[in-house]
């Protein structure tokens, strides 16, 4: 029996004037471990890993920090959110998860 695997998807600003969807992969002390898509808008980017923080409007922003404690527990969530993203969703369903990349600023 696989284990159930939530995955909360979160807006995370880019830049100024973009936000985009990001996967919480994990949290610790106020910060958290976003996996970041590539905007669709752009050819220039990779997909992201990064650590960020929320802010007042519950927008996550890049943070100045360089660390994020792991336990055990923590690194096998974040297998299992990696794996559900990389397997349990096929291209459609990852495209259609992160599709609302542009209505933040609409």
């Amino acid at each position: 029996m696989r284990n159930i695997t939530i995955v909360r998807k979160v807006p995370f600003k880019i830049s100024a004037k973009q936000i985009v969807w990001g996967i919480i992969l994990a949290e610790r002390e106020g910060l958290s471990l976003l996996f970041v898509q590539r905007p669709s808008s752009s050819e220039h980017h990779s997909h992201q890993i990064v650590l960020a923080v929320e802010n007042k409007d519950r927008i996550f922003e890049d943070t100045n920090a360089s660390r994020f404690s792991l336990e055990h527990d923590d690194l096998v969530d974040i297998g299992n959110k990696l794996s559900a993203l990389g397997e349990g969703m096929s291209r459609e369903d990852f495209k259609r998860f992160f599709q609302s990349d542009d209505d933040w600023m609409d």
